[in-house]
């Protein structure tokens, strides 16, 4: 049973610290997300986004974006009037509620897509070109065209970003699992390691605290990988 437990242990500490397939995360980024992100999310504040699971989100939301923007171009493209075309590019759950509601209620559409931006930065950009168009007469197709161009090119470093930092994830995950790679391996050989840790209190004050320093370093490995895409 001891042996079975060490070697569960050392299992789910090499599965846990392989990273996923470089292809496989540039597809999930690039690509239109499988399922509507939750309209609660994106209530998310960025700075608080963290972790697997954040970063899925956000890539997913990212995705969404790129994917609204290029609809716009293509509707504008077409020949479609700009509030027509920004209905039929918003997606579902729309990508710009506010802008909607103005553009339905006429009010001012740019305003309302800076008010989304919050939640989607690329957005503050579709402001601005709306703005100009609206008051120089100037087309808006072109400029969207290349807005979501551009779009695009910078989601394409963040993906390669990503693969970079990669690396460092992957030796910081495998970092935190050691310990229990140590305990596996010393239940292996026949060491009641798990009982010195539960059954004295010098195993006590060292599981605590290895937990907490294994904890810090693993958030701060995150905020600082975090810290690194924020900057694009």
């Amino acid at each position: 049973m001891m042996l079975l437990a060490g070697c569960l242990l050392v299992g789910l500490a090499a599965w846990l610290a392989v990273p996923p397939a470089a292809a496989a995360r540039r597809a999930r980024v690039l690509s239109v997300p499988s399922k509507p992100a939750r309209r609660h999310r994106d209530r998310v504040p960025r700075a608080l986004r963290v972790g697997p699971a954040s970063r899925r989100r956000s890539a997913r939301d990212r995705a969404r974006t790129l994917q609204a923007l290029g609809a716009l171009a293509a509707e504008l493209a077409s020949g479609q009037p700009p509030s027509a075309a920004l209905a039929a590019a918003a997606g579902e759950p729309a990508v710009w509620p506010a802008a909607l509601g103005a553009s339905a209620s006429g009010l001012d559409v740019a305003a309302a897509l800076r008010e989304d931006s919050a939640a989607r930065p690329p957005l503050a950009y579709l402001a601005a070109c709306w703005e100009v168009a609206a008051s120089t007469g100037i087309g808006l197709a072109v400029a969207v065209e290349r807005l979501a161009a551009a779009t695009r090119a910078a989601e394409e470093v963040r993906v390669e970003l990503e693969g970079q930092l990669a690396g460092p994830r992957s030796t910081a995950r495998m970092l935190g699992l050691l310990p229990a790679v140590g305990l596996g391996l010393g239940t292996m050989l026949g060491a009641d390691a798990v009982g010195w840790l539960l059954g004295t209190p010098a195993g006590w004050a060292c599981l605590v605290s290895g937990i907490a320093l294994t904890v810090l370093g693993q958030a701060w490995t995150g905020r600082i990988a975090a810290s690194v895409e924020r900057l694009l």
